[in-house]
């Protein structure tokens, strides 16, 4: 969060959540009941900060709902530099009479292995059912060079993985070089310290031959690709305002599978949506099926105010909703299981990233669970292991077979 760094910078302290003097929350609005859980929060933090500042969406779509919680509230509208600018300010200004420095919520932990580095914001797609575009703008990239920078300070603080963040990832385009993803992931591939590089999410139309270069010629950057669907029915897809075809869908991902060996895919699913029938929704099931799609998230669709999709109305029933979220959690299950399965009796390194008495765990590069045993390595480290046994939502692994491997040698 760009207004966390700001205040460190201007020579805040960080104290837990309940010793904080100011909380600072960021918002979303993606749903009404996001919007919801963000106003909670603010309730929450009440109870202990003297002050709560508000930023992101919710607070950019409706500052006043805040404002009108409490006096000691304050919504900050803008864009994030635009935020933390006034945020630092005011803090300077406006915070004089408390007894110490003031407190900023939720530090980041120093035990963290994965870093979460921001490289745009905003989005030009203007989707039907999204309101993102009207509070975060237009798609604008961050410098490479600040990436860059970002990431050696994440390094040296002991973070070896780098996850690229953003709105729309997939429109980054460095205003001071001119590149694109693929290559601004091979560059902070090549920071000395950086053991993994991941996306957090990808749109279709923007997996690139640049980015798919990235993925099969650098070992670092890891081979799992979020890459949303919403729907299998063109008929859906029109509606939705999305800007391919189930089929475009289908081919870009037999393009990735043959471009990067065992790159493993999930995907975000709306079920519900207005012009959603049952045989349209029966083509999603089938193009999940079809682009061997490892796990779905899946979103009932939900009316948001201010976009124009709100106008189509709410035409599929909630418990016919709650049905077919049932059948297509189910179908994810069946890809999940297929993609685990594939891998007992193989060897898998795996960076930890949570260390308890009775065992440890971490993702592998193709961001799979696995559950290892206690001491196999410490947090940050990577662990070669042998995968035995499914568990719900991982694999339950032994090892390491072999000593504690050097970050270097631990890629995947």
């Amino acid at each position: 969060m760009i207004a966390r760094s700001r205040l460190l910078e201007a020579g805040h302290t960080e104290a837990p959540e309940a010793e904080a003097e100011l909380h600072v929350i960021n918002t979303c609005c993606i749903t009404s009941q996001a919007e919801a859980k963000s106003r909670q929060s603010v309730r929450r933090s009440l109870h202990s900060a003297r002050e709560v500042y508000v930023s992101g969406c919710a607070a950019n779509l409706n500052p006043g709902h805040f404002a009108a919680i409490d006096p000691a509230v304050r919504p900050f509208v803008g864009t994030a530099d635009e935020v933390a600018a006034e945020m630092v300010g005011y803090a300077g200004l406006g915070c004089a009479d408390l007894e110490h420095d003031v407190l900023a919520r939720a530090p980041q932990q120093a035990t963290r292995t994965r870093g979460f580095v921001k490289i745009q914001d905003g989005c030009d797609g203007h989707c039907a059912y999204c309101i993102i575009p009207t509070v975060r703008g237009a798609a604008r990239s961050r410098p490479a060079s600040a990436v860059l920078d970002e990431v050696r300070r994440r390094v040296a603080a002991g973070q070896p993985e780098m996850v690229m963040t953003g709105i729309s990832v997939g429109d980054y385009a460095d205003p001071e070089r001119g590149l694109e993803l693929g290559q601004l992931m091979l560059a902070v591939a090549g920071v000395e310290g950086v053991q993994r590089v991941r996306l957090s999410s990808v749109e279709v139309i923007h997996v690139k031959d640049s980015l798919l270069e990235a993925l099969a010629t650098e070992p670092k950057i890891c081979p799992h690709l979020h890459v949303p669907l919403q729907s299998g029915d063109d008929g859906v897809l029109r509606a939705m305002g999305r800007h391919y075809t189930a089929q475009e869908y289908l081919d870009q991902m037999a393009a990735l599978r043959a471009a990067v060996s065992g790159v493993n895919v999930t995907t975000d699913v709306i079920v519900g949506f207005p012009a959603e029938d049952r045989r349209a929704f029966e083509r999603t099931q089938e193009l999940v099926a079809a682009a061997g799609i490892s796990r779905v998230h899946v979103f009932p669709y939900s009316p948001r105010p201010g976009t124009r999709a709100q106008e189509l109305g709410d035409l599929v029933g909630p418990e016919e909703k709650k049905r077919r979220s049932r059948e297509l959690r189910g179908r994810s299950e069946v890809g999940s299981r297929h993609h685990r399965t594939a891998k007992l009796g193989t060897t898998e390194r795996v960076l930890v990233d949570k260390v308890a008495e009775h065992q440890c765990s971490g993702y592998t590069a193709d961001y799979t669970r696995c559950c290892l045993p206690a001491g196999a390595a410490p947090r940050g480290q990577i662990a070669e292991v042998m995968c035995e046994e499914l568990q719900a939502d991982g694999i339950r692994c032994s090892g390491p077979l072999h000593p504690r491997l050097p970050l270097e040698a631990g890629l995947s």
